[in-house]
């Protein structure tokens, strides 16, 4: 078949116009493909989000509830497994999210927590139970992260477009105005009918885009960042990943997609001058570095640098001053991103000051992205200080920095290189 023009409301592909079968102008490099949604026997309903709200199941084409007689946590995890959502966090009974209508399907489900599906485990039969609608079983799942969902799609050959909708990033927990491309100055947007669209330049460097190319197409990646409601204080976004694929052969036209793909972090070893040590640690416990070598870190994520000052007086306090990142590894080098600017964060969204002035070791927390959106090798720097008598905190709210005394000087220490791919 070819040129196919279905309406949609077609139930064959068949009864769609087409130019008759066997009639084409093609070959198999034009071959059509489709990527369809999975549809479940199981759902949860009546909440803001997929995973929580009241347990339905679909059985004898119809969907139904499942009694709350026998809910626990383990007939809860299996559920949330299933639905691909993490782990089980509650199991509210009585129709906590509004009660269902049709049969009853499932009553006295008895899981052990390991079954790959809700109807693999015990149960009194479907259809049998002695409940009403009252008893409607509910759960609700973690999202393994912060989840949006995409309106449209467009990789256009001027610019690439996601649309979100207002209401239901809203309704996630997040600001749908909040956004960011990788570079972080690229926030261009605007509204149409309750519908956020995000737009960037199909085009290498442009807002953090990355390229790669094969034999027959290349791609443009970038990843669209979206804060929670109402914050000034440092949190980790929820990213959106998403790349454009378009045909080496212009004359055909454009082919997209979708690609679920974090642009991955960097090369990251660490090192110190000898009166201190600045690493990267693994999660925001700061007890594991990183060991000597490479490692790589998603954009968007967190890095948890820390400082320890070998100094064995502990009335002492190590203040950090500044913290900036450079494409070289010269702390002098002048183009600069700073972080930590006057011994406050310069962005409390990104940047979270975790421990200064209160002790021989100072902690803070950044979120990862491409400085100035460019993918090249940079380095983390640091100026500290020893502040005695300790403690030493300055104070970051609107007003300015308590001046603490400067009594030792430390050689300003670098982490890197750091490259974004």
């Amino acid at each position: 078949m070819g040129d196919v023009a279905c309406t949609g409301g077609e139930t064959e592909l068949s009864q769609c116009p087409h130019r008759g079968f066997v009639s084409n102008k093609c070959s198999h490099n034009d071959d059509a493909g489709v990527v369809c949604e999975a549809l479940s026997p199981v759902r949860l309903v009546n909440s803001a989000d997929r995973c929580s709200g009241r347990v339905e199941l679909f059985h004898n084409g119809e969907w139904g509830t499942v009694c709350d007689d026998e809910w626990d946590m383990d007939n809860a995890d299996v559920l949330c497994r299933q639905l691909g959502c993490g782990r089980a966090r509650a199991t509210p009974h009585n129709a906590a999210f509004g009660e269902g209508t049709g049969p009853i399907w499932l009553d006295d489900v008895n899981c052990f927590g390991s079954e790959p599906s809700i109807t693999d485990c015990r149960h009194n039969g479907f259809g049998n139970h002695n409940c009403g609608h009252h008893e409607d079983a509910s759960v609700v799942c973690e999202l393994r992260d912060q989840e949006v969902e995409v309106n449209q799609f467009i990789c256009g050959q001027d610019k690439i477009q996601v649309g979100l909708n207002m209401l239901t990033v809203s309704f996630s927990g997040l600001d749908p105005l909040s956004g960011h491309l990788v570079d972080r100055d690229c926030i261009k947007s605007r509204v149409e009918d309750n519908i956020v669209w995000y737009e960037v330049e199909p085009r290498e460097g442009i807002c953090g885009n990355s390229m790669r190319t094969n034999s027959t197409h290349f791609t443009y990646t970038n990843s669209l960042f979206l804060y929670a409601h109402n914050t000034n204080s440092f949190s980790v976004p929820a990213s959106l990943p998403f790349s454009c694929v378009y045909s080496l052969d212009l004359d055909t036209g454009l082919n997209a997609d979708i690609r679920p793909l974090v642009p991955t972090g960097g090369i990251i070893s660490s090192g110190g001058p000898p009166r201190g040590v600045m690493s990267l640690y693994r999660d925001q416990s700061y007890t594991s570095t990183y060991p000597s070598g490479s490692v790589s870190l998603p954009v968007g994520q967190p890095l948890y640098v820390g400082v320890t000052v070998e100094e064995k007086d502990v009335t002492f306090a190590a203040v950090l001053d500044h913290c900036y990142a450079t494409y070289s590894s010269d702390p002098n080098d002048q183009k600069r991103q700073y972080l930590i600017q006057n011994k406050c964060s310069t962005d409390l969204q990104q940047v979270s000051v975790v421990e200064s002035g209160t002790s021989l070791r100072a902690r803070f927390t950044a979120l990862l992205f491409v400085p100035h959106g460019e993918y090249r090798t940079f380095y983390l720097h640091c100026h500290l200080h020893l502040c005695s008598p300790g403690p030493c905190v300055p104070v970051c709210s609107r007003r300015a920095p308590r001046s603490v005394s400067e009594d030792v000087r430390i050689q300003p220490l670098t982490i890197g290189p750091i490259t974004c791919e």
